[in-house]
């Protein structure tokens, strides 16, 4: 019996130290392994139920160390190696932009489109009011505008979006995961300055939303219109097809900038 005793115990040692190499071995960036997508889906979690512990009009500005301070000591030494890794060697060749919060921040009220809501969304000051222009001129164009599907989000709610897509949509590929959601500060809509919006049209088409394609937003009249007229306004398309950041084609985001004229 003692004998027995000991070759579990042995075996119990082996397996728990079989774990633990797995949990700290460098990330496939391809899938990880069953361990690290266990400890993966138990940060996501947490960041669920943080975030729906929150008022809704806080969710897309949580702070980033509030977040990672609901992990307990594996899950946040996990979810920060996840973090440290140089976006670059996962395909974003994206600048780092912010971790600052604007000062200035406008809160967007909800709308309905189509059958859902926008819910509640926040923009630097500057941007807002040449969004508000240029939707006043589309209106006058072409009698549509667009809404504001996801304006500013913090570093803290990027890095639950990661999370939140890297256990569900990209099938624990940190590559794939990297083609739609950036690391948190390398996300323009974490610029204070040329923060960038995702915008929809009354009947709630994004491109991306409930098996929707890229094709649906691009083929919109109002996408058409941004296309010849947006830049009047300070907003640009940020990542066109074939664009030089290795991001997904996402014909509804569009950044603000001040360009210098030449």
């Amino acid at each position: 019996m003692h004998k027995f005793l000991i070759s579990v115990s042995a075996a119990v040692i082996i397996i728990l130290g079989f774990i633990a190499i797995l949990f700290f071995i460098k990330p496939d960036y391809n899938k990880l392994n069953f361990v690290q997508r266990f400890v993966a889906r138990q940060v996501s979690q947490k960041f669920d139920d943080l975030l729906n512990k929150m008022p809704k009009d806080r969710r897309t500005i949580v702070d980033f160390d509030t977040l990672m301070n609901s992990l307990n000591f594996y899950e946040k030494d996990f979810a920060q190696r996840i973090f440290e890794i140089d976006p670059k060697q996962l395909g974003f060749k994206g600048p780092f932009y912010s971790i600052d919060k604007p000062k200035d921040l406008i809160e967007v009220p909800s709308v309905k489109v189509g059958y859902r809501e926008t819910g509640i969304q926040f923009c630097p000051e500057h941007s807002y009011k040449d969004y508000l222009k240029m939707m006043n001129q589309m209106q006058k164009d072409i009698g549509k505008r667009l809404y504001i599907d996801s304006g500013y989000r913090s570093p803290g709610r990027q890095a639950y979006l990661f999370f939140h897509y890297l256990t569900s949509s990209a099938k624990y590929s940190l590559m794939e995961n990297a083609k739609w959601i950036a690391m948190p500060g390398y996300s323009q809509h974490g610029s204070p300055i040329n923060n960038a919006i995702d915008f929809c049209n009354e009947d709630g088409i994004n491109g991306f939303s409930d098996g929707q394609k890229q094709s649906d937003f691009e083929n919109l009249p109002e996408n058409k219109w941004m296309l010849q007229n947006a830049s009047k306004f300070n907003f640009y398309l940020s990542y066109p097809k074939d664009n030089q950041w290795g991001v997904a084609y996402e014909p509804w985001h569009w950044h603000w900038e001040i360009k210098s004229q030449q």
